[in-house]
């Protein structure tokens, strides 16, 4: 049976971190930076079931084994990552607009309207008040009358206003600043391990272990991270860095 957590493990270092399989085998890949929580034979069969259903390939470069991830795989990360492609469109200059009414006696429906939200990019602007750049407005009145949740819950578009600037906006109520400072503080952890390694304070072991959280610590932060279009955040800058710093950490790991 394939393990859902290792798959989307596999699939978001294969986007994410993909110079590192030109240099290193990914089965050992995988086993330095995943074990103990997965056995090599579960990463094997994993890897093998989604070459096998289309979602992973693999290639020889330079002689050595390669894997890529495929237009499928892509696809099935971007259902856990939907904000990913939204972000590369220009900004339409129209902010979508969740207002819901939803009584205490219904928390249960007010909490999973709020995660719903929360993976949709949504950031809350006041109290039962969300609010997003991204065009989902349609999409998210759609789930309003599935989940027959309309007219207690709305999205409409509203045009930019003149008299505050987006940028500041979007940098208060995506609280960017704090997300800025955790791909800045996971960037210095990289360059802080690498550095005690190389001068013999930490080993071998130690490594793959902490080399773990970081990995776990990117994801938790782009599972976080808006995406929001580049004409409001230039937060891309900073997570690309991050990527770039991460992928050559895993380079120097594969040779250690």
């Amino acid at each position: 049976m394939i393990r859902q957590g290792l798959k989307r493990k596999i699939l978001f270092s294969l986007s994410f971190l993909l110079d590192v399989y030109i240099e290193l085998s990914p089965r050992s890949f995988y086993q330095k930076l995943y074990s103990p929580l997965y056995q090599r034979t579960s990463i094997s069969e994993t890897l093998s079931r989604m070459a096998r259903v289309g979602e992973i390939e693999k290639k020889l470069i330079k002689g050595k084994p390669v894997l890529q991830i495929t237009t499928r795989g892509e696809s099935l990360l971007n259902e856990a990552i939907p904000l990913r492609k939204l972000q590369e469109k220009p900004w339409d200059k129209l902010w979508r607009i969740v207002i819901f009414d939803i009584e205490e006696k219904e928390s249960k429906t007010r909490n999973m309207l709020r995660e719903k939200l929360k993976n949709l990019g949504f950031a809350m602007w006041q109290e039962s008040v969300y609010i997003s750049p991204h065009p989902l407005a349609e999409e998210i009145n759609e789930f309003f009358e599935e989940k027959d949740l309309f007219p207690r819950c709305v999205c409409f578009e509203a045009s930019q206003p003149k008299v505050f600037d987006p940028v500041d906006f979007a940098n208060r109520v995506f609280h960017l600043e704090e997300l800025e400072l955790s791909y800045r503080k996971l960037q210095s952890e990289i360059q802080t391990l690498l550095k005690d390694f190389k001068e013999g304070n930490i080993k071998n072991d130690k490594l793959f272990h902490l080399s773990r959280s970081l990995f776990d610590w990117l994801e938790n932060i782009v599972m976080s991270d808006p995406f929001l279009p580049k004409e409001l955040s230039q937060l891309g800058n900073e997570r690309e860095k991050t990527q770039q710093m991460l992928a050559e950490f895993s380079k120097f790991i594969a040779k250690t």
